[in-house]
């Protein structure tokens, strides 16, 4: 082999935008210039031609606005779910600090708006990383930077909620409760709304705010402040009333003395 022989380079992690405003594509479409391992294969500008262009495209990685006026990126998502392979996602967001600690918490790489050319190498140097070595299997998000780690959210912090087609955010003192089943949870809302997500108990419990959230068993978390009132169901147990809800959540009587213990002491 000639010394004179270059190495092959390797190949360019091809790019959608999707942003409703063409100024913002624009300038991260400049940021994007300074790395050419990069390619974009394409532009779009809400929810379903973003799709179609995927369809059509196959990218590895799709840089997402999230504040669109037909739909928010967050539908964009389990779309997703039909493409294989699946590409990766960075968001790109105006949202303010609660909604930043969010993605932090969802270990979801994301970007702020104007994209500075700082904090876009290290998200490309991540692509590189993680999707250069095996393209074909590029994963549904990117981690944030290991200096990123997630902090515990505040009451007013947004949390990211996906079911299916749906995917919301809400603030966490939204959330009344979460019960544990199996390797999913069920979040309970306000207006009788329950999620199921793909999330254990555990990594709730470490996110949410420990001033208002209490793990009254192995398989529940309830927002102190949702409790509407608990009734004596029988001998054995209670019926547990959440705010916003009408079927009751059923407790031990060692659990019902824990949570109104709790209750009382605040």
């Amino acid at each position: 082999m000639s010394r004179n022989s270059e190495q092959p380079k390797p190949p360019r992690l091809r790019a959608i935008l999707v942003d409703d405003e063409s100024p913002s594509r624009i300038h991260l479409a400049k940021r994007l210039k300074a790395h050419p391992e990069i390619e974009i294969v394409g532009e779009a500008e809400d929810v379903s031609s973003a799709f179609d262009l995927v369809s059509a495209e196959r990218p590895d990685v799709i840089f997402l606005d999230i504040q669109m006026p037909k739909e928010n990126g967050f539908a964009l998502l389990p779309k997703l779910e039909t493409v294989e392979p699946q590409p990766a996602v960075v968001f790109v967001t105006a949202f303010d600090e609660y909604a930043i600690r969010a993605f932090e918490a969802n270990a979801l790489d994301y970007l702020t708006k104007p994209v500075s050319a700082e904090r876009l190498a290290k998200t490309i140097l991540r692509l590189s990383k993680q999707l250069g070595p095996a393209k074909g299997a590029a994963s549904e998000t990117i981690s944030p930077p290991p200096t990123e780690t997630a902090k515990r959210l505040e009451p007013e912090d947004l949390v990211l909620l996906r079911e299916r087609s749906l995917s919301m955010m809400v603030k966490a003192r939204e959330i009344a409760a979460i019960e544990s089943q199996g390797d999913y949870t069920r979040i309970f809302l306000s207006e009788e709304k329950i999620l199921m997500m793909k999330q254990p108990l555990s990594l709730w419990e470490s996110q949410l705010p420990a001033e208002l959230f209490t793990k009254v068993s192995r398989s529940l978390l309830v927002n102190r402040k949702s409790v509407a009132k608990m009734e004596r169901k029988n001998l054995l147990s209670w019926d547990l009333y959440l705010e916003g809800t009408k079927a009751p959540i059923t407790l031990s009587n060692l659990e019902s003395k824990r949570l109104r213990q709790l209750i009382s002491q605040a």
